[in-house]
């Protein structure tokens, strides 16, 4: 559903909930008084762009948060990024996600469904429409059109892609015969790309099954990394250290269970023949 819209003080509020800041502590950051930013927060005091930008420190604002009051501001810095004309049906954590995809060195998945910016458009309108979380109408096309321009991050080769895969995705049939079709088609190409690394776990792998989507995305910055992972219902952005260990360690468990890439995609080429 479209989120309604939120006024730029209630969210600035928001947003100093969220890092579990006091009033007192982010005045003091900033070295205004408690009044200064409690005016701002009820809309007393009209929010300017220059107090987005001395508020991003304190309030501890990722680089899409900021980008989010500036365009409640109209203000567009990046107007390149694709993703800016949908960023009304784009949840916070869904537009950092695409957002550090877009500058990510690296993406290592492992999943039971083929990841979104490896599907096709079969595939990626049956992953959204027959889910327990169908978005509004409205919305489901543009969320569609989100979904294939993630490929983009892989077909440009700005990042080395490594996707440990369950053998299961190649049987699921919820997408109908056709589209998953398509789907393992494109799967072989994107195994042939250099900058892509796929491998299947077979069935009779002895591994507990993954319990959802892990992704690991390596950034630019130094020792900058961070772990997206999905569940019933949500996800999560983790950039602790503690947590970026233990989902390296889950990838790495899953992928010496998998096949080789030749292997892998022998597997997939041989399903496509009985499909």
């Amino acid at each position: 559903m479209r989120k309604p819209p939120r006024g730029i003080a209630a969210e600035l509020r928001r947003l100093r909930l969220e890092a579990g800041r006091r009033i007192e502590d982010v005045a003091s950051d900033v070295g205004w008084n408690k009044s200064s930013v409690s005016r701002l927060e009820t809309g007393v005091t009209p929010v300017q762009p220059r107090h987005v930008a001395e508020l991003a420190g304190p309030l501890r604002l990722t680089p899409v948060a900021q980008m989010r009051l500036e365009r409640m501001l109209g203000i567009v810095r990046e107007p390149d990024q694709w993703w800016v004309r949908y960023h009304e049906v784009l949840s916070d954590r869904y537009e950092e996600l695409i957002y550090l995809e877009s500058r990510a060195r690296s993406i290592d998945v492992a999943s039971t469904l083929v990841p979104g910016p490896m599907q096709c458009e079969g595939y990626a309108r049956a992953t959204m429409m027959r889910s327990a979380f169908v978005p509004d109408p409205d919305d489901a096309e543009m969320l569609l059109e989100v979904r294939l321009q993630r490929r983009q991050v892989i077909t440009n080769g700005s990042a080395q892609m490594a996707v440990t895969l369950s053998e299961a995705a190649l049987w699921q049939r919820f997408c109908g015969p056709v589209a998953l079709q398509a789907q393992l088609h494109h799967l072989v190409e994107l195994s042939r790309l250099d900058n892509v690394s796929l491998r299947i776990v077979p069935f009779d792998a002895l591994i507990a099954p993954s319990l959802g989507p892990i992704t690991v995305l390596t950034l630019p910055e130094a020792d900058s990394t961070v772990a997206h992972v999905e569940y019933e219902g949500g996800s999560q952005l983790l950039k602790d250290a503690r947590s970026i260990k233990r989902y390296r360690r889950s990838l790495e468990y899953v992928r010496l269970a998998a096949a080789t890439e030749d292997e892998s995609r022998q597997m997939i080429l041989k399903r496509l023949d009985v499909l």
